[in-house]
């Protein structure tokens, strides 16, 4: 009994620190910023995304595809995401296609917890969709060189048609965002808190999410001429890896 006594003010200070202590590491992080310790003021930069990624690939029609399905919802989808560019592109041949998703975010332009929460894993499935299988960090190659890790998933629509098949990429600063093992419909408490100070230390940083989708396992598709020189134009826009092997041209 007097184990258990001694231990409740310790507990209890242990209990208050844990909550005090996010608040003085964010205090430091956002006097860093503004002292100018913190990774000094954005220098956002066109990016012209619609002339990056080639509007004709052999072997494939091209269009582009609105945000929304309305007017209304494409300008509420731009208010949301506060990007500065976007390209949303359909391939097709026959009766395959493949989908081509890219949006741009300058620096000090989004909070990277905000961008790393609209994914397929959250939007899509709060409209319905609902995720049949997963993979995490998947490593791709183009033209020898590899990708920067994927998210990989298959997804069912919400009334009808086959599944889609997606990979995804979040990048801040040219390197991809860690998501974690985990299907993010909901975020990673520890990472949204990891996403607070490193904003508070570092701003807004520059961001890209890419996306492709298929009704057949993408995968299918690397070897394709069409589809490589779409893969080619991403891997401008930092998709290559970064790592010893992986070093852009």
């Amino acid at each position: 009994m007097k184990a258990a006594i001694n231990a409740g003010p310790g507990l209890a200070w242990w209990g208050r620190w844990s909550l005090i202590a996010p608040a003085l590491v964010l205090a430091a992080a956002v006097i860093l910023q503004l002292s100018g310790a913190g990774g000094g003021s954005p220098h956002p930069h066109e990016v012209a995304l619609a002339s990056l990624i080639p509007e004709t690939v052999p072997g494939w029609k091209t269009r582009d595809v609105p945000l929304g399905s309305t007017e209304f919802l494409s300008n509420e989808v731009e208010k949301v995401l506060n990007f500065d560019e976007a390209v949303s592109r359909e391939f097709s041949r026959g009766g395959e296609s493949f989908g081509l998703y890219v949006v741009y975010w300058s620096a000090g332009k989004m909070p990277v917890r905000l961008v790393a929460s609209h994914t397929p894993d959250r939007c899509w499935t709060e409209s319905g969709w609902r995720c049949l299988a997963m993979k995490f960090k998947q490593q791709e190659t183009l033209d020898g060189v590899p990708l920067q890790p994927a998210e990989w998933r298959l997804f069912s629509p919400p009334v009808s048609g086959p599944p889609v098949y997606v990979l995804y990429w979040h990048l801040v600063d040219g390197r991809t965002y860690d998501f974690g093992g985990r299907f993010n419909s909901i975020p990673d408490p520890m990472r949204w808190w990891k996403d607070v100070f490193q904003q508070a230390a570092l701003g807004n940083r520059e961001q890209y999410f890419i996306r492709l989708t298929s009704t057949q396992p993408l995968e299918n598709l690397w070897s394709d001429p069409g589809f490589a020189a779409v893969l080619r134009s991403l891997g401008h826009l930092g998709l290559l890896s970064k790592g010893p092997e992986g070093l852009p041209n």
